[in-house]
């Protein structure tokens, strides 16, 4: 369907014929008639890239994603480091932003954006810890392994159960933690 660049609008098919468009110009734009070629390249262009309802959203997303996973990186720091969830909101989120704005000066909304809340790091540290099980699970379902359970006590006399697993992968020894599980009850072999 044409479409006019000086007055953005959507023509008829019927104005393809010959002389139709001339008219147009003519009629609505007469200031244009004897402008360089040039001239409409650079009104096509700037309209090539304009900003479209598709790009913003594509835009969007793609900020959306990069945010996402910023979020479970930063998460994944809070989880290695031990640290209370709530670092995030309370020393990450405005050190970096602090950062943002005097060395680089630069704007800091997509950090106001990120997703770093107490909870939201909590729910992060679970998808991964989800997710690291059930590839180790894959894993031990083809490989031989050897299991050894050992019993721990935490600084409130609180009983816990630990769970080792060591098989070979990719020629190298591995060893990861299956589980680690509070103990209900006594601490003899019977009850574990």
């Amino acid at each position: 369907m044409p479409f006019c660049l000086l007055c953005q609008q959507c023509l008829t098919n019927e104005s393809k014929k010959r002389g139709r468009l001339e008219a147009h110009l003519k009629a609505k734009h007469g200031t244009h008639i004897n402008s360089d070629l040039s001239y409409f390249k650079t009104l096509k262009e700037k309209f090539e890239k304009r900003t479209t309802l598709q790009s913003l959203f594509t835009v969007r997303s793609l900020t959306n994603n990069r945010l996402s996973e910023a979020s479970y990186q930063i998460s994944l720091l809070i989880a290695k480091t031990g640290k209370n969830h709530t670092i995030g909101e309370n020393l990450i989120k405005p050190s970096i932003s602090t950062f943002l704005k005097t060395v680089l000066e630069k704007d800091d909304n997509d950090v106001k954006a990120l997703p770093i809340s107490n909870n939201t790091v909590s729910r992060r540290i679970d998808e991964m810890s989800e997710d690291i099980e059930k590839q180790l699970v894959e894993k031990l379902k083809t490989r031989n392994f050897s299991i050894q359970m050992d019993e721990s006590t935490l600084r409130d006399s609180e009983a816990v159960l630990i769970t080792y697993i060591r098989y070979i992968d990719e020629g190298h020894f591995a060893e990861e933690m299956l589980f680690c599980k509070i103990l209900e009850s006594t601490t003899t072999s019977k009850d574990i």
